[in-house]
């Protein structure tokens, strides 16, 4: 007697993100064990990720960072720098800012910060830089018409509370330094002073990797633990140095990269020995508990933090694109964490961008801009500047509530949303084996009926593109299963809306 076909079905494919931590066979069916150029679109469904697209190409410029300043008088400025020079971008173009100090500049690796219609730039070993507006020029800041006492070396900045927080110079990585009240370049005079965590840690001695500023708090990042400073402000707007005091110290766990913190309005993110960490500070309470973001990726986040230079490691935060971008250049990868909404165990929906050849992200006004080795470049359209990329998801692998029977695939059918006529493969295989049936298949274009639902209840109409679903005949047989689609975009968005798989229990193993 012929059985009857089993079905399964896959709604919102990869809609849980990557997991690579847990056994391939137990994940539920929303997790990925592939998910490249991908991103979590608003609809919860894994989609390809835009492309990218120059601004300015500029051949072996060699770009390290970037900076937005806005003035009183809400001029914008966009600067960007490679390691011996400075641009502002306008106009569709780089154009050139003279250094005017007396410094051999030779390293990009700025951290810049804006005080009081000034912007700054601090690097470890270099005496700090400032804009200068009206001339249109860089320039040390000792030559700062208000500048007074010697402004520290420091590798790490930040502008919070009306004043310029600076930490990690060279020949000392414990002491924490401030400016005076809305005047960045004075340091000895004033409300400006310092502090030296060293007497503070209990654990042993540490060094200052980053900064961060929330809810009236002070929060000093370091390798190994997390200073947290208020003052006698009740209500938590503003700190005062004159009455700074100790908040609480959180041991055992730090930031190793400072460009990796970002604050997201109401968390602060950042990078740590042992993965993604959101500092997620319950105020009320009084208590610090941390989420891992990273909990389903942590063994290949902590593989690769061995293999990039810390002072590489480059991240953004996108409001507009709800997502936290985590990059690591030396192997041209971007963790793309989406901060919709977390999962059940409180990490993050997370996807790999690969082939970024990017030395650092910026966002704002709705836009993500990148620093290239050839230019300036923003997050845009549906192709690599120009050329197509290749989305790829894989799905766990799934014996369909049977692990001792054999399973024949006969059917699969996967609705898809996209522009018509892009191209796709739809991918079998069984029992772990990396060697696949190929099914190549082509975005069709949907007959929409009345109130724009088509017979089976699976068309609809996007921006101009339009849900089809296809089927296909499978072959092959194995206990575990595993599905995957490929497809390289060239210039049109394309998301998985449902996968359905039809197969035939065959004889008990």
């Amino acid at each position: 007697m012929t059985k009857p076909l089993q079905s399964a079905s896959i709604a919102a494919p990869g809609f849980f993100g990557l997991n690579t931590q847990e056994s391939g066979i137990t994940l539920e069916s929303g997790f990925a064990l592939q998910a490249n150029n991908c991103v979590i679109d608003k609809f919860g469904r894994l989609g390809a990720r835009k492309g990218w697209q120059f601004l300015d190409e500029i051949t072996d410029v060699n770009l390290k960072g970037s900076h937005r300043f806005v003035d009183i008088d809400a001029q914008e400025y966009f600067g960007v720098w490679s390691d011996t020079n400075f641009y502002i971008y306008a106009n569709g173009s780089l154009t050139p800012v003279t250094y005017t100090g007396s410094q051999t500049i030779s390293d990009g690796n700025w951290q810049a910060v804006t005080l009081n219609d000034a912007a700054y730039l601090f690097q470890a070993g270099y005496e700090p830089l400032y804009f200068d507006e009206p001339n249109g020029t860089i320039v040390d800041i000792g030559d700062h018409p208000s500048a007074s006492g010697t402004a520290p070396q420091g590798n790490v900045a930040m502008s919070a509370y009306g004043r310029l927080w600076v930490a990690s110079t060279a020949t000392n990585k414990t002491t924490l330094y401030w400016s005076d009240l809305l005047n960045g370049p004075r340091w000895n005079s004033g409300t400006a002073g310092s502090l030296d965590i060293s007497g503070i840690l209990v654990y042993g001695n540490d060094e200052i990797t980053g900064l961060g500023a929330h809810n009236g708090f002070l929060i000093v990042f370091c390798k190994q633990n997390i200073i947290i400073f208020g003052d006698s402000d009740t209500n938590q707007t503003y700190l005062n140095p004159a009455t700074l005091q100790l908040v609480e110290v959180i041991s055992g766990v730090g930031c190793v990269a400072r460009d990796s913190i970002q604050n997201t309005g109401s968390d602060i993110l950042f990078l740590s020995e042992s993965g993604l960490r959101s500092l997620g500070r319950v105020i009320q309470e009084k208590s610090t508990p941390m989420r891992d973001l990273s909990k389903n990726v942590r063994d290949d986040l902590v593989q690769l933090l061995e293999s990039e230079p810390s002072e590489n490691i480059k991240s953004t935060y996108s409001e507009f694109n709800a997502f936290y971008l985590l990059a690591f250049p030396t192997t041209r990868q971007v963790y793309c964490f989406d901060m919709r909404q977390p999962l059940e165990d409180g990490s993050a929906r997370v996807t790999i961008w690969n082939n970024m050849d990017f030395t650092s992200w910026i966002a704002f006004n709705s836009e993500v801009y990148m620093t290239h080795q050839n230019g300036l470049a923003r997050y845009f359209g549906y192709q690599d500047n120009g050329e197509s990329y290749r989305m790829v998801y894989f799905t766990n692998y799934f014996d369909l509530g049977n692990a001792s029977q054999t399973k024949i695939l006969k059917r699969l059918a996967i609705t898809v949303i996209g522009a018509t006529g892009q191209d796709f493969v739809v991918k079998s295989g069984f029992d772990y084996s990396d060697v696949y049936n190929n099914y190549p298949l082509t975005v069709k274009q949907a007959t929409i009926a009345q109130y724009n639902v088509d017979e089976y209840n699976e068309a609809e109409y996007a921006g101009g593109n339009l849900v089809d679903t296809v089927r296909v005949s499978g072959s092959g047989a194995g206990s575990v299963l595993q599905l995957g689609f490929e497809a390289d975009l060239n210039g049109g968005a394309l998301s998985i809306q449902k996968m359905d798989i039809y197969v035939k229990q065959g004889r008990i193993i």
